[in-house]
């Protein structure tokens, strides 16, 4: 299976899961004294500041739209411009994109829902905020329009990330978690062990259905989902660390990696294994 078709399994139906119960998704706890970046996406466009200081930074993602949408956030190599990366990735995405550095950020969430994620943005420079999500049509947001940008500089913070009361640690091509999961508000850490850059998306099941359900929608996408987007961690490249906030419900859900892998001409990590139930128990998580 090709990176273009579970991209648009996993995502042009996400309108149509959007009408089960969603979790909460933002975390309401202290920010730490760290520096905020407030981005808010709708259809098919980003609004966010214009520049942040260098060091962790709490990315907070809010969708006004109508659609489904994350919210990646790239850092260009030094000396391109924005619109010279998106001219690249329109001719050879994938040599655009191995260009760049994929830093993290606010996993696909429902129409209405909020999300956050906090992330060192170490490098000073030029940064996108990219949505690959694509509409009924196949689409991806960013082609209609869902980019933005914001500049990296200034003197560095000092202020270090949240405690993380989960560690997820993304390998080729598995997700190692704790077996054990406890319901209510926590944060992530999220460290991409690589080689490949690596995301972790965030799948609630629907009542009453299974990872055998959820497979058998991926192979033949008809119907209602079986399971709504509920955020995570966006790609990033190995060696990087994202502290996501989570507010979790008990139920059952799937982690996904959906990112394409050039050492296996372009299968998807969850086509390679990197896909996982879990359960998360009843219980108040600590904080």
């Amino acid at each position: 299976m090709n990176v273009r078709s579970l991209t648009r399994q996993l995502f042009r139906t996400a309108l149509t899961a959007a009408v089960l119960a969603a979790p909460a998704l933002a975390h309401d706890g202290h920010d730490h004294g760290l520096s905020v970046l407030r981005i808010e996406g709708k259809d098919h466009s980003y609004s966010n500041p214009a520049a942040v200081q260098p060091g962790w930074t709490r990315v907070e993602f809010r969708n006004t739209g109508q659609e489904a949408h994350h919210v990646q956030i790239i850092r260009l190599p030094r000396g391109q411009t924005a619109q010279g990366f998106l001219s690249e990735l329109a001719k050879n995405e994938g040599a655009a994109l191995a260009s760049a550095e994929m830093v993290g950020g606010v996993g696909m969430i429902t129409p209405g829902s909020s999300g956050s994620v906090t992330l060192d943005l170490q490098e000073e420079g030029t940064y996108l905020t990219v949505c690959f999500v694509t509409d009924a049509k196949g689409v991806p947001h960013l082609a209609l329009g869902m980019v933005g940008s914001f500049e990296v500089k200034g003197e560095r913070q000092t202020t270090q990330p949240p405690k993380a009361s989960v560690k997820v640690q993304l390998e080729d091509f598995s997700f190692q978690l704790p077996e054990t999961l406890v319901a209510g508000k926590q944060v992530w850490e999220v460290v991409n062990a690589g080689p490949e850059p690596h995301e972790m998306l965030i799948f609630k099941l629907a009542p009453g259905k299974t990872m055998a359900d959820f497979a058998e929608y991926m192979a033949k996408p008809e119907g209602p989902m079986p399971a709504i987007p509920v955020g995570g961690a966006q790609a990033a490249n190995k060696g990087r660390s994202s502290f996501v906030d989570l507010d979790l419900e008990a139920g059952e859900y799937i982690l996904v990696c959906a990112i394409p892998s050039a050492a296996h001409h372009g299968e998807t990590h969850a086509a390679l294994g990197m896909i996982r139930p879990i359960t998360v128990a009843a219980g108040t998580a600590q904080q």
